[in-house]
């Protein structure tokens, strides 16, 4: 019986049918494949607009199907710049269907940044063409491989650094992995052992040292993964030949996770500990015997300062007996100077007044020096006061007559210097100890008189002493042409025991100086200058000077 148009229709119609539902089940199916992966998919025409994208794509960048698809596809990007990169490197991919494997930064409609791993393909359908682009967020990729970077370029860094450290360290320093390979090492090492880097780095003691010794810290090594730290003495005569060396050698365990994984070691050449100790002990000796000897010169300073004191009381006893009888020889030849001016004019009345001019004058002087003497001899007291220094600097000049007229001229500020000067022609306020400072010119005048003693001839001794103010201070300037100070002693002319004298003088009185003179809130210095020495004191000045 033949079908009819009717039957075959409708088995036609069953047909489609059917294969519109297994169509549909495979469409459902591969929707279900698509929404549920995590990889998110957008595809857009010819215009980079969105026309379609899948459910991962709503949960990624926050947006919903109806604003995805109205979306431009540069809106997904976090520059325009960055878009048009993208599109001009990626997109026109004209000789090829796909590209992928690209790393972007997109936005989410919330302003959040993420990396994505960017895949696309084109395709046409209806003479249109789009392309699919499946954008996968790798966030937490990238997080990690930056951490990891970070990690990777911190740890260069402190290796860098350990290794700058290593090369700063003087000693000889070594690393050595857990089969007792050599792994590092500084070039202390390098240089104390005369090898290289490369001579040394991957090999065992038996590659690099005489059996003798590679024996003995191969030994020492194998007891390390049972003992945190070792440290014995090596000799090296049989390394260096020429002389014995002995060095110390630390080592010390590398463990990791509890597991022995190497040692560093240290070595001292106890050679030159030895000799350091040697020079130590000698220092030692030697500030031992100075501090003895400074000791020793305070003792002679206090038996001096007794023997100053009871000639200072002598003294003052003795100016005070001159004195009584002076003032009486002076009251009666004012009296006999007066009678003489009564006489009539004449040869002899003129000789005797000139003769009685000249012992006016001795007269002076003897005063002047028991006035001088009386100053001194008083007792000293260690309260600064507001003195005059110019008259120190006189008394100290009459002090030193005696002895400096038989040696040399005196220069005071250009003027050869009497006992007579009055002490006040100048003035310089200062407020210092007096008897003290006096005690510094003293010992600077009689340091040079002992060196222009040596020239022969007194009329090319000098002996220069000049006072200027500058900057609130007053500069007292004393300076002689006896050679000046010899170089090696000249920095450190103010210790203690530098005397410039071979034959007497034990050179505490400069330290003496240095030390009033710093008391007093002043300064010295010492240079050599033409073909002497120059001493330099400053001193601050009273503001109503």
């Amino acid at each position: 019986m033949k079908e009819t148009s009717s039957e075959k229709l409708l088995q036609k119609l069953a047909l489609l049918e059917a294969e519109n539902k297994a169509l549909k089940h495979v469409v459902n199916k591969a929707n279900v494949y698509i929404n549920s992966t995590d990889t998110s998919y957008v595809i857009v025409d010819s215009s980079q607009d969105n026309v379609d994208v899948n459910e991962t794509f709503f949960s990624l960048f926050g947006y919903t199907k109806e604003e995805a698809v109205t979306l431009h596809f540069s809106k997904l990007f976090t520059t325009p710049q960055l878009y048009h990169s993208w599109w001009k490197t990626h997109h026109n991919f004209h000789h090829n269907d796909s590209v992928g494997n690209f790393e972007y930064r997109f936005l989410t409609k919330d302003r959040r940044i993420f990396w994505a791993e960017v895949f696309g393909k084109r395709f046409e359908e209806n003479g249109e063409e789009f392309s699919v682009w499946s954008i996968r967020d790798i966030s937490l990729r990238v997080h990690a491989r930056n951490t990891i970077k970070n990690l990777n370029q911190k740890l260069q860094k402190q290796f860098e650094e350990i290794q700058d450290i290593l090369e700063i360290i003087p000693m000889p320093i070594y690393i050595k992995d857990k089969k007792f390979r050599y792994i590092g090492c500084n070039g202390a090492f390098c240089n104390f052992f005369g090898l290289t880097k490369s001579m040394i780095l991957g090999k065992k003691v038996y590659d690099i040292f005489p059996e003798a010794l590679a024996s003995i810290n191969q030994q020492k090594d194998e007891d390390m993964p049972f003992v945190p730290y070792q440290t014995y003495k090596v000799n090296l005569k049989v390394l260096f030949q020429k002389e014995n060396v002995t060095f110390e050698l630390h080592k010390k365990r590398i463990l990791r996770d509890n597991e022995f994984e190497g040692i560093v070691g240290v070595l001292i050449d106890v050679t030159e500990k030895e000799k350091q100790e040697k020079y130590l002990q000698k220092r030692i000796e030697e500030e031992v015997d100075k501090n003895l000897k400074i000791i020793s010169a305070h003792q002679e300073e206090m038996i001096r300062n007794t023997k100053f004191t009871s000639i200072g009381k002598m003294a003052a006893g003795i100016t005070h007996e001159i004195n009584t009888p002076l003032t009486y020889v002076k009251g009666n030849f004012e009296m006999l100077v007066e009678d003489i001016g009564t006489l009539p004019s004449s040869d002899l009345r003129t000789t005797m007044l000139n003769d009685a001019q000249v012992i006016q004058d001795g007269l002076d002087r003897i005063a002047n020096i028991i006035e001088t003497m009386r100053e001194v001899s008083q007792k000293s007291s260690e309260q600064t006061e507001k003195i005059n220094i110019y008259e120190t600097l006189i008394s100290a000049l009459i002090l030193s007559y005696n002895r400096s007229k038989q040696v040399v001229k005196i220069s005071l500020n250009g003027v050869i210097f009497d006992p007579s000067v009055s002490k006040n022609a100048l003035t310089f306020w200062c407020n210092v100890q007096k008897q003290r400072i006096e005690q510094v010119w003293i010992i600077i005048l009689n340091n040079a008189l002992d060196e222009l003693v040596k020239i022969e001839s007194f009329e090319k001794r000098s002996l220069l002493i000049e006072t200027t103010i500058k900057r609130k201070q007053l500069i007292v300037r004393i300076s002689d042409n006896a050679g000046g100070i010899a170089h090696d002693i000249l920095p450190r002319i103010f210790e203690p025991f530098e005397s410039t004298k071979m034959s007497s003088g034990i050179g505490i009185g400069l330290n003496i100086a240095h030390s009033i003179i710093e008391q007093n809130d002043g300064t010295i210095i010492a240079y050599n200058s033409g073909d002497g020495a120059v001493f330099e004191v400053s001193l601050p000045l009273l503001a109503q000077s």
